[in-house]
């Protein structure tokens, strides 16, 4: 997944976008309906690592975002 693709409908339903917390290594996969449901279809994958916060250490903005 490129910087400029968003989340809808640049990857099919199923597919799922991988996340990664780049300073604990904590993983999380979520499908296509989770991550559109959760961010703007419109959004790119440096959108939704800038709004994300690791749930286990709390870091924000440091996540590995993919497909």
């Amino acid at each position: 997944m490129t910087m400029f693709q968003t989340l809808h409908p640049s990857f099919a339903p199923s597919q799922t976008l991988k996340i990664e917390c780049a300073a604990c290594g904590r993983r999380s996969i979520w499908t296509q309906a989770q991550a559109v449901g959760r961010h703007s279809p419109d959004a790119t994958p440096a959108d939704v690592r800038q709004r994300l916060v690791c749930s286990a250490c709390g870091v924000g903005g440091v996540a590995r975002v993919w497909i």
